[in-house]
């Protein structure tokens, strides 16, 4: 069911990069070097005690990234403020330190830190792909881009750098750079599963489901505990019709991480694809229960609800959508079709517009509007907005099948034979038996008796062959 509603959001976190190198221990100096023996004639003074000065920078430095390795973050922080008091001036230990703030999301102790790195070790790729992960994470992507650029230019080997820039360039639906780039990171870490999986994403974007299915099976291959692999591959055999191995993929997701919201949301798309709308509406409440933030949720828990015969539930759930995100044209305009189906076409048209005022070039919504305007009498009202729907979409079968009946109510019966025919040349299956009807309509106006006779009979084979006997009764009576 591939219509406005049903999106994937990408929601994958990346881990960081790999550890900085460790500084080595400095040499002690030479004991087998000479000392000068006091003067004679001087009394030797009794030994000094050396002063507990504690660990040296560099000693202090290595224990703080020993410790970091153990993912002991607070004794690694303990050292490295130690190194750092020692030495001011070693840029490593500001990036770890940085790294440590990260960790503890105080984002603006690690920029300072990270800014004080780069400021000592302009060169260095690590603090400007950590700074940049930073940016990412307070929403500056612009700025994360740039440092993201500059640690590739200083290291162009730094793969999770390709990670990050390739999930900017997806978020902005630059989906070709993003593929680009996650490429240039799987040939530079082969064995990395969030590549693959970030790359299955970015081949979901640009509908090519079966490249998709590859990397997400890859990403399963080097590591199976990866729920959102199982999902994304469950919702690309969607996309491909598999709807058992859907389901099957998505299962898998959810026993792997019961709390992923999304995993349930997409198995309710494949639920009500079998028919199942009562499983679906159980996967959507959970997904709402884990993530009550989850627009999409609220969406397709609306549409099934409609479909249901719910409506007020319906336009609860539309109405949520709208708050959680009022430039939701489909949130106006599914909420427009449950007016219309409650009898209150008015009040679907001023949710038919916000929808337009939002994305002008909604085809769906001028159709949906058209009709709720012929329901209202103002045939030439709809008359307009099927032109701008077929302005939209210049194929759109429904608007030409909608716009010729409307002509064919104001009596411009020329128009309406226009439009009937391009319906029924657009009609591969030819299988509307109300485009044949209102064509024999019109050409039994215009004085074409054969002709209309001819779409009277193809009618009512089709309304025959359809089970409705109401048009079938109609069109018969037409012939007569």
């Amino acid at each position: 069911m591939k219509s406005q509603r049903w999106i994937l959001l990408l929601g994958l976190s990346i881990a960081t990069a790999g550890v900085p190198w460790a500084v080595q221990a400095q040499t002690p100096a030479d004991p087998s070097a000479p000392v000068e023996a006091p003067p004679a004639d001087l009394e030797t003074p009794a030994e000094a005690q050396p002063e507990d000065t504690g660990p040296s920078a560099t000693e202090a430095f290595n224990l703080g990234v020993e410790r970091y390795n153990q993912e002991d973050y607070v004794g690694a922080l303990e050292a490295f403020n130690i190194a750092i008091e020692q030495d001011p001036n070693q840029a490593n230990a500001y990036l770890y330190r940085g790294m440590i703030f990260v960790q503890q999301e105080d984002y603006d102790l690690a920029i300072a830190d990270l800014n004080r790195a780069i400021e000592l070790d302009p060169g260095n790729a690590n603090a400007y792909f950590t700074r940049g992960t930073v940016f990412y994470q307070q929403g500056d992507t612009e700025q994360a881009q740039a440092d993201f650029n500059t640690a590739l230019a200083t290291d162009p080997d730094t793969a999770n750098a390709y990670l990050y820039r390739g999930l900017i360039d997806a978020e902005q639906g630059k989906h070709d750079l993003a593929l680009e780039d996650f490429s240039i990171a799987i040939e530079l870490d082969p064995n990395n599963a969030t590549a693959y999986v970030l790359r299955g994403f970015a081949w979901e974007k640009v509908e090519n489901y079966s490249e998709a299915v590859n990397d997400f099976s890859r990403a399963i291959e080097l590591n199976g505990d990866l729920s959102r692999a199982y999902m994304g591959r469950g919702v690309a055999h969607y996309h491909l019709g598999l709807y058992d191995a859907s389901l099957s993929d998505l299962n898998a997701a959810v026993s792997r991480d019961p709390e992923l919201a999304r995993a349930y949301l997409n198995r309710s798309y494949v639920y009500f694809r079998q028919g199942r709308p009562n499983r679906a509406l159980e996967d959507l409440d959970q997904a709402i229960e884990l993530s009550p933030t989850l627009a999409e949720a609220y969406l397709s828990r609306g549409t099934v609800r409609a479909e249901q015969g719910d409506l007020s539930g319906a336009e609860q759930d539309f109405a949520r959508v709208l708050q959680l995100n009022p430039d939701s044209a489909t949130a106006y305009k599914q909420k427009g079709d449950v007016l219309m189906q409650a009898g209150d076409a008015v009040a679907a048209i001023s949710d038919y517009t916000e929808a337009l005022l939002i994305d002008p070039s909604y085809a769906e919504a001028y159709l949906a509007r058209g009709k709720a305007r012929m329901a209202t009498g103002d045939a030439f009202g709809a008359i307009d907005d099927y032109s701008q729907a077929l302005a939209a979409r210049p194929n759109y079968l429904e608007a030409y099948s909608a716009r010729g009946a409307a002509y064919l109510e104001v009596g411009q019966a020329q128009n309406a034979y226009d439009d009937l025919s391009q319906a029924i040349l657009s009609d591969t299956n030819q299988a509307d038996p109300n485009l044949f009807f209102n064509r024999g309509m019109v050409r039994a106006s215009l004085g074409d008796d054969v002709g209309a006779r001819r779409d009277f009979e193809q009618a009512a084979n089709l309304y025959l062959q359809q089970g409705d006997a109401a048009g079938y009764r109609q069109t018969l009576q037409q012939m007569r």
